[in-house]
């Protein structure tokens, strides 16, 4: 669910009111807080002046056992607004006197905070003889009781200082701020730029400000940017003549580049045949074919006989000679519907189209015959082994080239410079 969004003025007037709140609120609580403690601070004092009010009496009861007289003073005391408890222990820690004042409801209890403990001696003989301790107690109602009317005070000032200034700060806002940053809002959203001489805004503010200056700033850019979209449409137009026969010469080139990136993304660097990518391309439209039509074909997959060893003794680069001279021979002694490929270092995959085992058969048999008697630079004679497979129904694409993985395998088991036909049995 989206929320209405504040304007400028709205959040600026409702940032400075929530630190207003805030501000006096904190002031209010430590007005407060420093009352309270003050008031706690004289309740303290009084206890200790009533208690010395009525420590003679005490004494005198105590001293003469007379617990009438003992319960009259303790009543007495607490008639004293302030005092909400009384306490008087003997000297066998025997409660005598332990009373509350009936305002109090059960949940509340005297507050130990606002107690003053006295001890009660008499002078017999000149020695003092312990009598009883007595503890008066107060409660925080007399506190709140004593604050009640000056904290009232001090909401009802804040409340109505703050209420001022809120009416006052809308008042302000909505003269010097809102009205004119709404109107001058509104003439800016509506601008019709489509039209050159409507290119301005012209909001009568009342007062010369930064609005008034933004819009004299605003009405300077507007005319700026008529006077550059004329100079940008006349170099368009120049320009359009000049990118149309750029175009055309680019296109030209791109088409060229087109092709040779095509090429390059389907032709291996080295032999210049069709690289792994494509022969996977060109193998699954003849499964697919196959699939459809029954379209026979064969593939042959060759290696080249102890090529690590031409690495070895002679180098790499003349490793790569001879792969770039098998590619060749093989390129030129393939028929023109097969395709070739080269698979992976040095072997090789020829695809056979319309083929069956022993065509493809007798074309790696000429090939292997071609390639032994031909003579190499550097390593004179070379030898390559050869795995052929036909693709037959229920056989998929890859166990297909497996089998004549299998098939070149065997070739190399049984001493290479041999073509090997995988069997027909799915």
């Amino acid at each position: 669910m989206s929320t209405k969004k504040l304007n400028l003025s709205q959040q600026l007037l409702k940032s400075i009111l929530v630190i207003y709140f805030i501000i006096t609120f904190v002031v209010t609580l430590i007005h407060f807080m420093i009352e309270y403690n003050y008031t706690k601070s004289h309740i303290k004092e009084q206890l200790q002046f009533i208690a010395a009010t009525f420590e003679p009496p005490i004494e005198t009861a105590l001293w003469d056992l007379n617990s009438a007289q003992l319960n009259s003073i303790s009543d007495g005391m607490l008639n004293i607004p302030l005092i909400y408890g009384v306490t008087i222990v003997d000297v066998n820690k025997k409660v005598l006197i332990k009373k509350t004042d009936n305002s109090l409801s059960k949940k509340d209890n005297v507050d130990n905070e606002l107690s003053y403990n006295f001890t009660i001696k008499h002078k017999f003989k000149n020695n003092n003889i312990f009598l009883a301790d007595v503890t008066i107690h107060s409660n925080k109602m007399a506190i709140y009781d004593r604050l009640k009317v000056g904290f009232s005070l001090i909401i009802f000032n804040a409340f109505i200082k703050s209420t001022a200034l809120v009416i006052l700060f809308i008042i302000a806002f909505r003269k010097y701020l809102a009205t004119p940053l709404e109107s001058l809002t509104k003439k800016i959203s509506t601008l019709d730029w489509k039209d050159k001489n409507k290119r301005s805004i012209d909001v009568a503010l009342q007062e010369k400000n930064e609005l008034s200056t933004l819009q004299n700033k605003f009405n300077q850019l507007l005319e700026q940017i008529s006077v550059e979209e004329e100079k940008q449409f006349q170099l368009i137009n120049k320009h359009n003549a000049q990118l149309e026969e750029e175009v055309k010469s680019r296109t030209i080139e791109l088409e060229k580049v087109n092709k040779n990136l095509k090429r390059l993304a389907t032709t291996d660097m080295l032999t210049q045949l069709n690289n792994r990518s494509k022969i996977d391309e060109l193998l699954h439209t003849k499964h697919d074919s196959y699939l459809r039509y029954k379209k026979v074909f064969s593939i042959i997959m060759l290696d080249i006989d102890f090529f690590k060893s031409v690495n070895d003794e002679y180098g790499h680069l003349v490793g790569d000679y001879l792969l770039k001279a098998i590619s060749s021979i093989l390129k030129d002694h393939i028929r023109s519907s097969d395709v070739i490929g080269r698979w992976g270092g040095e072997e090789f995959l020829i695809v056979c189209e319309d083929t069956e085992l022993d065509g493809a058969y007798a074309l790696s048999e000429h090939l292997r015959q071609t390639i032994e008697k031909f003579e190499f630079d550097y390593v004179k004679h070379k030898t390559v082994t050869f795995g052929i497979a036909q693709m037959q129904e229920y056989v998929s694409l890859d166990a297909l080239i497996k089998k004549a993985d299998d098939a070149l395998y065997e070739g190399k088991q049984s001493g290479r410079n041999v073509s090997v036909k995988a069997s027909l049995n799915a």
